[in-house]
């Protein structure tokens, strides 16, 4: 039994064991299909001819029924056994022993109730039917067969009761044991006698002598009589099929085609539970063999099957089917192609019975893996191709022979033993070689002798029924050792050593391919072979592997490379010529003529042959020819013609009237397995524009089929076209009108959608051929409308005035989120492609496509994730957008995005503008940005909607400016700067503080200034850069400043405005310390600070004042008008000055800290000299403001050397600076002297005409300050210790108490600091060194200053001697002398005393006092330097109150009486003598060298300047000089000197102009410090207005540009939409037209019906205007039949105008109904085929599109629209949105 092992195993020798069973034979053996020789000679002739000599044989069936009782049935089996019966002499019967039987091994018990079936053959007929025998015995064979069936009776049901069941039982029905050999055996007469008995029971079925037709007409009648089990009907039905008896293993193969027929004729006769059964067989029978599949292709079996399955039940219909599929993946011609086409063709709506089972037979065909052509071996004796005689075997060159083979074993039992022969090449003596299959193994053989033979057997198996590559390859090597070199399927399997190597004199004439030359039995091959090739030469791995690519198509000798199209890399071992011209023969079924395989050797190469090069086919070898589904498909009209069935998948089906949402996934299955099987399927889907076709009908078909199986099939043909080179235009296609198509999509269930938008966005990005098939710009422009229109989180509003698509309303908002992020991940990809030298071109208009998209759309939702995008973009690849942003100048959309009111779309839009900064040269950020004034815009923006500023905007702001760009969003917290970030975009400092500035109190606000401000720290306090570029801004102070709170509130605000005083104090010392003109700095610091302050304060004046008129309901608020007052000293003002000073002062300690230095030393180091520079700067810029701020230096003189002096010590120059903090300046401006100016080298000549100051006037500042710190230390000694003879100092006595109190306070309390070392010295040494170092500093360079400076400090030094000599010596109730109270006039002013003014001792002195006002010059260096505010000179305004010459008397009076007059005082005590003695040494020993020194220095100068009242020379006195040269001699005589009336007189008249010149000129500097202050601020204020004004006026122009920029934008924008919408339109006319046309060609008549087809010539015409091209007719006639318009019958017209009527339905549907109204006549003749046919060009980035706005004018109508024009069309689509356009359609 075929399905059970055990009913099938059998030992070589046919012997078995043995078992019992009860019935009339004992033993049986079973051979399992083998051959038992009994006796004589068991060759099929000889038994032919015992036949012819035995007579005419009948062919009887006998059945005997088992008998047995039930009890004994359990262990009966079920056996059927052929006995062959010869009788001879009666008599015998009885002597011969028993028949010897087989055994049969391990059978089961036949189950209880069972029949036995035995029949019995009669070979032998008796002389009359069923005639007793008599004497004379005849030779008669008779056969046993077993059946494990058993036919159905009325009480035991049929065991065939499935397909299945068939199926197995005909399996185990050929399981047959049968004896070939009749045996003789008598007859008795008791065997005679129970004849009749036992064919009472037989029921005749077949005779061996009937004819086919006859067998066939007899079971017809059996079939209708229904009188015969239908198993015997099956059993001798398939038994005629193969001429034989039937068996599915060992007898199997259909010998006469024609037997088909009648097996098709007899089936019509049959019940379907017949023919079901009878198919079923036959299936298996058919897929057994191909000679099976040829036999039924003979007789157009595809065509007759197909009638069949239009009537067939589903069961039936089912088998029909698979044997289609079997017989389609065979060979189908085009006729029958047409035919199964046809049978698809939906009727009615619906589709024909059974046709959806048609679709699966086309897409299960397999890919073709044979030949079309090819020999086939039917394994017969002697069948094979024996070759022509060779001389010889190039066995020193080595040989191969190749050939492509399919072997197909006639017998699966028999299959090991047989021994089938590849080839065999050998000479007359047998000697040579072969190669022969054992099984599924290859055997080499080797014989060089005979009887000398070697052989070996490759170790690969071949599988049977399938296709394999054999080149077996013998090497010679002439030193070494032979080799065989065997090959399968293109690779190396084994490699034997080969010992011997064959040579022979003799001819090779015994040479064969499929059999053996010598008639050896079994050695015929069955099978199929391709192309056989013999090579004088034994190949390489590389060639064997190439000729394996070539594939068992390739018929042809190497000659040419155009035959394939294989990689040049095979190419080159195949057709470079070698091979060619080492062909020894090539026999190729292409190139057979009847039984000859013809061959024509090169001329050029060496002929192997004897004579003739042709072979001969033998004994049922022939070629066969078949035709693959793909070129029976291209004849008639190839792929496309399967593209109407798309346009029926919504069509029900008969059998339950439903639609099968599975045969859109079928067709597209069909589609891409005819793709992937042949190049041509390819061609046709792109030129037909296949997938257009499929996209249309999937739009107009339900929903339901866009399944997500018709997206993975979808999926799958991508993935495919990708891998393939010359995929690229079909793949444009698909993706055009398919995947890219989201109006087809949005209908598909959203799970769909995502998988179809993440597969572009994953998989399909990741090859790397897919930006060569895809036109990018256009593609871009599709996903940007898709965004748009179709996947939408919110419905557009105002201002957008776009449409979009209807969506289902349940769509899921996160599937719609997953979508855009796919489409978005496929825009990028998209963008950042590496394109050819058009890249960024093409960049460029990709940005501007997603620029408009930014511009059109204004939802707030449908932008956040394009944004991202962006910014993702620019993060990643700059080189690409930064160009592309600028040229489409992008910074419009993205200020249009910052005045969006959701902060959401601000730091997105911020964050691209910081991208775009930070990755921009300085060139473009320059014109893009600074040439427009942007920065300040960004502030205006943010500030636009709300006065607020967030944290995470803060944040980002922070990024741009120091161009650390993060594509995160950072909106909770804060990340502190870095020290090592550097300012990239300064100006927007000033934007984030002014946004702050402006934006509402609240405690986020306080937190953002505080890490504002706390950033600018971090980042200045290390960074030089950092400090320098906030310098370098134009009144930077301004938005710094307006950070702090001028009157904080709470400690909040105290807190921030300590940053801000804090930063303050960090870029003023950098520009001090680092910066040429850092003093600048300083002065515009002070102006703007004061501007700031004065307008905080008129602001809070105004505030009250408003709230004191609402309080008393006045019916007008005062409305003032703020003006900058004149500058005043605020706290603002004395935290700078201090903090500047303590940055200052740190130095100096620094400097003092360095070892083996001095501070001159470090003073005078180069690098330290723009510092030491700054720092004079700042201090001439002060000092006398500060010494008027303390009550002037005159006030303060006359109070330490008059205690009467009525002079008030008051700020002249009215600064409101407190006294004590003016002190306290005073103090450490008077050390920065002992630093700065005495200490260091510097010549001040430059800094002076920097400033425009008079030459020595630096020098004559230090004295100023010098002299009045001298006078504070007098004063607080006086304070401290009041002279014996007065009374305590009360600062409460009087406000000149307090003023001076005040001014020496901050001494008194710091003795030590202040240098306060003995109070009871008139001046402290720190002043004598500080003054002397003063005078004596430039004396060499600037002799004439120092002598002025020597003068001014003889009076100061001469004043205050004698003051203190008299405050020592003359009791308190005396007048002062040094006071003169009538000396003061009415108006206030000191009267003229000596006849003198200052400007006559100006004169006089030589010097004439400066304007110093500044002049602010160029900047020394260019670009580089520091901002500064420049003014312009202006006059010094004098207040009128200048010290005249006469206050001079108040220093130097003694009321009329000789101070010096001893005598006439009272006589006085020894004692108190030495006391004041002492007393006087110790106050004036400090002064009196300094006196002694000056005027001995400067003697030459003195004597011609200190003359007597008579001009006479006082100094050339000898006393006088020895008084004054004598350095011991005593401090009296000196003072007695000093206070002589000609020495007082000289010194008030010439000294005392000097000095009092100096102290007028202190007053004028510090007034024109005032104003120059107040310039230098109102100087700010302009600036700052007229940047605001070049702000405002720029910025309208940018916003202009920007409006007319967008506006640009949405035309372009909706042009695009348009086009889109537009293209769908045309691709939806195309798609109806190319049906129709393709259901035209599948509809097409016949041969036999073509005579009633009528075709007209087409209007197309091709390039030269020729009409070569026909199309049907559907109204053409004969001429006989034509007749009259008149002679139409009622009907008959009314039936034309149904079908015209229907026919404008039709087209109205597929035509925008733009066109209804225009016409209504149906264009047939279109163009639209024209396009159809046209190859469209190579999709590339060179494909430009030109579209402008247009009007089509025609007679009556103007139709406004857009004119496209592309490198192969020009298009004209109309606006239906246009006013113009609705007018006209209405009318």
């Amino acid at each position: 039994m075929a399905d059970d092992p055990s009913s099938s195993s059998s030992s070589p020798n046919g012997e078995g064991k043995q078992t019992k069973r009860k019935d009339s034979f004992d033993e049986f053996e079973e051979s399992n299909m083998d051959t038992i020789e009994l006796d004589g000679d068991d060759h099929p002739e000889t038994r032919k001819e015992e036949a012819k000599q035995n007579g005419p044989s009948k062919q009887l069936t006998v059945k005997f029924d088992a008998d047995d009782p039930p009890s004994q049935k359990k262990e009966v089996e079920s056996v059927s056994v052929a006995l062959p019966l010869a009788v001879t002499d009666p008599s015998a019967l009885q002597q011969e022993s028993p028949v010897p039987v087989p055994v049969i091994e391990s059978l089961p018990p036949l189950p209880e109730g069972k029949e036995l079936e035995i029949e019995v053959r009669c070979l032998s007929c008796f002389s009359s039917a069923l005639t007793p025998i008599g004497a004379d015995t005849t030779m008669t064979s008779f056969y046993i067969e077993y059946d494990l069936t058993q036919p159905g009776t009325p009480t035991t049901p049929s065991r065939r009761e499935s397909i299945s069941g068939s199926l197995n039982n005909a399996s185990r029905r050929g399981s047959l044991a049968s004896f070939t050999r009749p045996m003789s055996i008598p007859f008795s007469e008791e065997v005679t006698a129970s004849l009749p008995r036992l064919l009472s029971k037989t029921t005749l079925i077949h005779s061996s002598e009937e004819a086919p037709e006859d067998t066939i007409q007899r079971l017809v009648s059996a079939v209708r009589a229904n009188n015969v089990d239908k198993t015997h009907i099956v059993d001798n039905l398939f038994n005629l099929l193969v001429s034989g008896q039937f068996d599915l293993e060992t007898k199997f193969v259909i010998e006469d085609p024609s037997n088909i027929d009648r097996l098709l004729a007899f089936l019509s006769h049959c019940d379907y539970d017949l023919q079901t059964e009878v198919w079923s067989v036959f299936l298996a029978v058919v897929k057994k063999s191909n000679r099976n599949v040829e036999a039924c292709t003979r007789v157009g079996l595809i065509s007759k099957v197909l009638e069949l399955l239009q009537t067939a039940p589903p069961l039936l219909a089912d088998l029909l089917v698979q044997l289609l599929a079997a017989l389609v993946a065979y060979s189908i011609n085009v006729k029958q192609t047409k035919h199964l086409l046809r049978s698809l063709k939906a009727s009615d709506g619906q589709w024909p019975p059974n046709s959806l089972k048609l679709l699966h037979v086309l897409k299960e065909m397999p890919p073709r893996d044979g030949a079309d052509v090819f020999f086939t071996f039917p394994g017969k004796e002697q069948s094979g191709i024996i070759l022509p005689p060779l001389k010889s075997i190039p066995h020193q060159q080595g040989w191969t022979f190749a050939t492509w083979l399919r072997m197909e074993p006639l017998n699966s039992v028999t299959f090991e033993k047989e021994q089938p022969v590849l080839y065999s090449f050998r000479t007359s003596k047998g000697i040579g070689y072969s190669c022969h299959f054992t099984g599924n193994c290859l055997v080499l053989t080797v014989e060089k002798a005979k009887g000398k033979e070697q052989q070996r057997c490759i170790k690969a198996e071949l599988v049977a029924r399938k296709w394999h590559h054999i080149a077996i390859a013998h090497c010679y090597s002439r030193w070494g050792r032979s080799e065989i070199k065997c090959y399968i399927d293109g690779q190396l399997a084994e490699t034997f050593e080969l010992s011997w190597v064959v040579s022979s004199a003799t001819h090779w004439d015994r040479c064969s391919i499929g059999v053996s030359a010598d008639g050896i039995p079994n050695s015929a091959f069955c099978g199929q072979m391709g192309a056989m090739y013999l090579f004088g030469e034994a190949l390489t791995l590389q060639q064997t592997n190439s000729l394996f690519c070539l594939g068992p198509a390739y018929q042809s000798t190497f000659k040419h490379d155009s035959e394939t199209s294989l990689p040049e890399g095979y190419k080159k071992h195949l057709f470079d010529g070698h091979l060619h011209s080492s062909l020894v023969f090539a026999y190729c079924p292409k190139n057979c003529h009847g039984q000859l395989c013809l061959y024509t050797p090169s001329k050029t190469g060496t002929s192997y042959f004897v004579q003739i090069p042709h072979a001969v086919m033998k004994e049922g070898v022939e070629v066969i020819t078949t035709h693959s589904i793909h070129k029976s498909l291209q004849s008639v009209g190839g792929i496309q013609i399967l593209l109407p069935l798309f346009s029926q998948i919504d069509f029900p089906s008969p059998h339950d009237n439903t639609i099968d949402v599975d045969i859109c996934q079928t067709l597209l299955s069909l589609i891409s397995l005819l793709l992937c099987s042949s190049q041509t399927s390819q061609q046709q889907l792109f030129h037909s524009k296949g997938f257009l076709i499929i996209s249309h009908s999937l739009e107009k078909a339900s929903p339901a089929h866009l399944s997500m199986n018709v997206l993975e099939q979808l999926i799958s043909i991508a993935k495919f076209l990708l891998r393939i080179p010359a995929g690229g235009p079909l793949l444009k296609h698909l993706f055009d009108h398919i995947l890219f198509n989201p109006k087809l999509w949005i209908r598909a269930k959203p799970e769909v959608q995502v998988h179809l938008y993440q597969y572009l966005s994953t998989d399909f990005l990741a090859n790397n051929n897919f930006s060569q098939m895809i036109r990018r710009v256009p593609t871009l422009i599709e996903m940007c409308h898709t965004l748009k229109h179709f996947y939408w989180l919110k419905l557009p509003s105002t201002p957008s005035n776009y449409t979009v698509e209807e969506r289902p309303e349940n769509f899921p908002q996160q599937d719609i989120v997953s979508i855009r992020s796919s489409i978005l991940a496929f825009i990028n990809r998209l963008i950042v492609l590496n394109g050819d030298e058009e890249a960024d071109a093409t960049h460029e208009q990709e940005i501007h496509n997603m620029l408009n998209l930014l511009a059109t759309v204004h939802e707030d939702d449908n932008l956040y994730d394009v944004l991202a995008l962006v910014t993702r973009l620019l993060a990643e690849h700059p080189a690409i957008l930064i160009p592309c942003l600028d040229r489409n100048k992008a910074l419009g959309i993205v200020f249009m995005l910052l005045s969006s009111p959701n902060e959401l779309i601000r730091i997105p839009a911020l964050k691209i503008l910081g991208f775009f900064l930070s990755r921009s040269t300085i060139k473009r950020k320059t014109e893009s940005m600074c040439s427009m004034n942007l920065f300040p815009l960004i502030g205006e923006r943010l500030l636009s909607h709300s006065r607020t500023l967030s944290v995470a905007t803060y944040n980002v702001l922070l990024e741009i400016l120091v161009e650390q760009m993060t594509t995160t969003f950072a909106y909770a917290g804060h990340q502190p700067a870095k020290p090592q970030w550097r300012f990239e975009n300064p100006q927007l400092l000033k934007v984030i503080a002014n946004v702050i500035s402006q934006c509402d109190e609240s405690e986020e606000m306080i937190s953002v200034r505080k890490c504002f401000l706390l950033d600018i720290i971090n980042m200045c306090r290390n960074s030089k850069e950092n400090r320098r570029t906030i310098l370098q801004m134009s009144v930077w102070q301004d938005w710094l400043i307006g950070l702090a709170y001028v009157y904080p509130e709470n400690e909040a605000q105290a807190e921030v405005s300590e940053l801000v005083w804090e930063t303050f104090s960090i870029l003023l010392h950098h520009a001090l310390r680092h910066e040429f003109g850092g003093w600048r700095v300083w002065v515009d610091t002070l102006a703007i600070a004061h501007s700031k302050v004065s307008y905080e304060k008129f602001r809070r004046k105004l505030a009250e004042a408003k709230e004191n008129a609402k309080t008393e309901e006045k019916a007008s608020e005062p409305t003032p008008v703020y003006r900058t007052p004149d500058f005043i000293w605020s706290d603002v003002h004395i935290r700078l000055l201090n903090d500047l000073l303590v940055g200052i002062e740190g130095v100096v300690e620094e400097w003092k800290a360095v070892e083996g230095s001095t501070l001159a030393d470090q003073c005078n180091v180069t690098d330290n000299q723009v510092f030491v520079g700054n720092v004079v700067h700042v201090f001439s810029q002060l000092a006398d403001s500060l010494i008027m701020a303390c009550g002037g230096l005159l006030p303060l003189l006359a109070s330490a050397t008059s205690p009467n002096s009525e002079l008030e010590i008051t700020d002249a120059c009215q600064q409101q600076l407190p006294i004590p903090v003016a002190a306290a300046f005073l103090t450490r401006f008077a050390r920065l002297v002992d630093s700065f100016i005495l200490a260091s080298g510097v010549s001040f000549s430059e800094l002076e005409q920097e400033k425009n100051m008079p030459s020595g006037g630096v020098l004559r500042q230090s004295l100023r300050l010098s002299a009045t710190v001298a006078v504070r230390h007098i004063l607080a000694a006086r304070v401290h210790s009041p002279p014996a003879h007065s009374a305590p100092f009360d600062p409460a006595a009087s406000p000149k108490n307090l003023c001076i109190f005040e001014f020496v306070k901050g001494a008194l309390e710091n003795r030590s600091a202040e240098g306060l070392e003995d109070l009871e010295k008139l001046v402290q040494e720190i002043d004598i060194q500080r003054i002397k170092g003063v005078v004596y500093r430039d004396m060499v360079e600037e002799n004439r200053q120092a002598q002025f400076l020597a003068l001014s400090v003889i009076y100061l030094v001469s004043v205050l001697m004698v003051s203190r000599y008299r405050d020592i010596l003359e009791p308190p109730s005396s007048p002062s002398p040094f006071f003169n109270s009538t000396s003061v006039n009415e108006e206030g002013s000191p009267a003229v005393t000596n006849g003198g003014t200052v400007e006559k001792t100006q004169e006089a002195n030589g010097e004439a006092v400066k304007e110093v006002e500044e002049e602010r010059g160029e900047e020394e260096e260019e670009g580089g330097g520091i901002s500064a505010i420049k003014v312009a000179a202006a006059e010094i305004k004098r207040d009128g109150n200048e010290y005249k010459e006469d206050e001079l008397s108040k220093l130097g009076q003694t009321n009329g009486r000789r101070a010096s007059t001893a005598s006439n005082a009272p006589q006085q005590t020894e004692e108190r003598r030495s006391y004041l003695t002492t007393k006087l040494q110790t106050a004036l020993e400090t002064c009196a060298p300094l006196l002694r020194e000056m005027m001995t220095d400067f003697r030459s100068f003195l004597q011609k300047t200190l003359v007597g009242t008579h001009g006479q020379e006082i100094m050339n006195d000898t006393k006088v000089l020895e008084t004054l040269r004598n350095k011991n001699a005593s401090v009296i005589e000196l003072v007695m000197l000093l206070c002589s009336q000609e020495w007082q007189t000289s010194l008030q008249k010439h000294a005392g102009l000097a000095f009092i010149e100096l102290v007028n000129e202190g007053r004028l500097m510090a007034h024109a410090t005032r104003d120059h202050v107040l310039r230098v601020s109102n100087e700010a204020d302009f600036i700052l207005n007229r940047l605001r004004a070049e702000d405002v006026s720029k910025h309208a122009q940018f916003e202009s540009e920007t409006r007319d920029q967008l506006i640009g934008r949405f035309d372009e924008q909706n042009r695009c939409d348009l086009l889109i919408v537009s293209g769908r339109r045309r691709d939806t006319l195309m798609a109806v037209k190319l049906l129709e046309k393709m259901v035209a060609i599948l509809t097409e008549p016949t041969d036999e019906e073509s005579e009633a087809a009528f075709w007209k010539l087409d209007v197309w015409e091709d390039d030269s205007r020729r009409r070569k091209r026909f199309v049907p007719n559907p109204s053409g006639s004969r001429h006989e039949e034509a007749r009259q318009k008149g002679a139409v019958k009622p009907s008959e017209e009314q039936d034309q105008k149904n079908e015209e009527a229907r026919l404008r339905r039709v087209f109205d549907g597929v035509t925008p109904g733009r066109l209804a109204a225009q016409s209504h006549e149906l264009v047939d003749e279109s163009d639209i085929d024209k396009w159809a046919a046209e190859v469209d060009p190579t999709p590339s980035s060179q494909n430009a599109c030109f579209s402008t706005l247009a009007k089509l004018i025609a007679p009556g109508v103007v139709v406004p629209g857009t004119l496209s024009i592309t490198a192969t069309d020009l298009f004209f689509d109309a606006d239906e949105d246009h006013p113009l356009y609705k007018k006209q359609s209405q009318q």
